[in-house]
């Protein structure tokens, strides 16, 4: 198919994930949208200028089967009378109700517009490229890793984990891709608190690279099979993911063998997948309107 991703085009985006995974698939997907001021802005930063994501060239004539919208907060006027639909990660915190499209993907079991008529659940996923397994759990060299944006919450826990003698931890905002990679890489356990409950895409990408996923249980955990002891470890506030650390790092064999069953759970979801979901229900789409054009023939 041909497919135009709509994107705010910031170095690090789901669709960008999803422009890559559709591409790989064989279709002929390019992206349009706006580029932030500075185009390696990111989380209040900049990274590395090569992981700046610029536009697609698109020739003249060139005209999509579709169009997927992949960004919360930003507008698109429709046209055209091929298919619509929005990609969204924040049905946690955002309805989506500004969009006219045919379809909506949402991110979050529990957010908003979940069941009605024109929705379906599709949640985040890891790109198998950027985010392949590190060594093996035991020579890993960092007990613990936190890349994120340090809002509060955050920064509560990585203070709390100060009560873990010699925790080597590594945290901070701004590493992406390979340098993302590397350290969850080389990290036995991948310290997770979800900004409102939302089960975001670091859960998949860093199971995926081997961690010890220790997370804050959120409303889809159950639904997704993310389960306390068998694939990461669950915590409630603060002093449940400290307990959940300590415990880890006090019985190693257990905890790699958490470890282990996190990343086939993770092998499930990636990007890829998610993307044949969404091209599954166009190619419906596009079938059953040649189907009526037939019918109509007749």
């Amino acid at each position: 198919m041909k497919l135009l991703i709509l994107a705010i085009h910031w170095p690090v985006a789901s669709g960008r994930y999803v422009l890559d995974a559709l591409r790989r698939m064989g279709h002929d997907a390019r992206s349009a949208g706006p580029v932030p001021e500075p185009p390696n802005a990111i989380w209040g930063g900049q990274v590395d200028p090569r992981h700046i994501w610029t536009p697609s060239e698109i020739d003249e004539g060139w005209t999509p089967d579709a169009v997927l919208i992949m960004d919360s907060n930003m507008g698109a006027e429709r046209s055209g009378d091929m298919p619509w639909v929005v990609y969204g990660v924040d049905n946690h915190v955002r309805d989506y109700g500004q969009f006219d499209v045919d379809h909506l993907f949402l991110a979050h079991g529990h957010g908003a517009r979940i069941g009605e008529a024109n929705v379906t659940w599709l949640p985040c996923g890891y790109d198998q490229v950027a985010f392949k397994p590190g060594p093996a759990w035991s020579k890993r060299h960092y007990d613990a890793a936190m890349l994120a944006v340090m809002y509060g919450p955050r920064a509560e826990l990585l203070y709390a984990l100060r009560d873990i003698p010699a925790l080597r931890m590594a945290y901070g905002t701004g590493a992406v891709y390979d340098q993302y990679a590397a350290v969850y890489q080389d990290s036995k356990i991948s310290l997770v608190r979800s900004a409102a409950g939302d089960v975001a895409q670091r859960v998949w990408e860093t199971a995926a690279m081997g961690c010890l996923v220790v997370m804050d249980e959120c409303p889809d955990c159950e639904a997704l099979g993310l389960v306390n002891g068998q694939n990461c470890l669950l915590y409630h506030d603060t002093a449940g993911a400290v307990e959940q650390v300590r415990w880890a790092l006090e019985h190693p064999t257990d905890a790699e063998r958490i470890a282990r069953a996190g990343q086939k759970w993770a092998k499930l979801g990636t990007w890829d997948a998610r993307a044949q979901v969404i091209v599954d229900w166009l190619q419906a789409q596009q079938k059953a309107a040649e189907t009526s054009d037939d019918q109509a023939r007749d």
